[in-house]
């Protein structure tokens, strides 16, 4: 039986697998990339109203565009989460430093505030350091939530309380 979580997102939904999606990592689709990935996917990009999916360990967070309503996708996701099967063993990880500012960034993020994000259906990427400031990718529940701008300061004062030398952080 597949269940549901709500996150702080409205507009996201997390759907729980009764099987392994993804071994390490997570993975994110929007239309375009679904098209070229497996059935699962597929199928539940053809569910109307589903604007983006985040597949990791055993969930699937939805983000839906929001003149749709839940109670119109939800039986229609976890009929596909149902009916298909899928594992990917290594799902896109955090890009890799060769620094040491950088590493330490990137150990905090991976140690401390993805575990904490990806509580709430959402997933976060390192993608850089470069002169104080580190720039980062959200997705999943992420996306378009209302308490974005605040986990955004939450996630800079961690990482600044740790590494002074990083002086901004911003989503790209």
């Amino acid at each position: 039986m597949i269940t549901t979580e709500p996150t702080p997102n409205p507009q996201a939904t997390k759907f729980f697998a009764t099987n392994t999606l993804v071994g390490t990592g997570s993975v994110w689709y929007d239309i375009d990339l679904a098209v070229q990935s497996n059935e699962l996917v597929k199928k539940l990009f053809r569910v109307a109203g589903v604007r983006f999916a985040l597949l990791q360990e055993n969930y699937v967070t939805i983000t839906k565009f929001p003149q749709w309503d839940w109670d119109e996708i939800k039986p229609k996701i976890k009929s596909v989460l149902d009916t298909e099967r899928c594992y990917i063993e290594t799902g896109d990880t955090d890009r890799y430093c060769t620094d040491e500012i950088c590493c330490a960034v990137r150990q905090i993020i991976r140690m401390d505030i993805r575990p904490a994000v990806q509580m709430d259906g959402g997933d976060i990427k390192f993608l850089k350091y470069e002169n104080g400031v580190v720039e980062l990718q959200m997705h999943g529940s992420c996306w378009g939530c209302p308490n974005n701008e605040s986990t955004l300061g939450a996630i800079y004062n961690k990482i600044a309380s740790k590494v002074p030398e990083v002086k901004q952080v911003r989503i790209v």
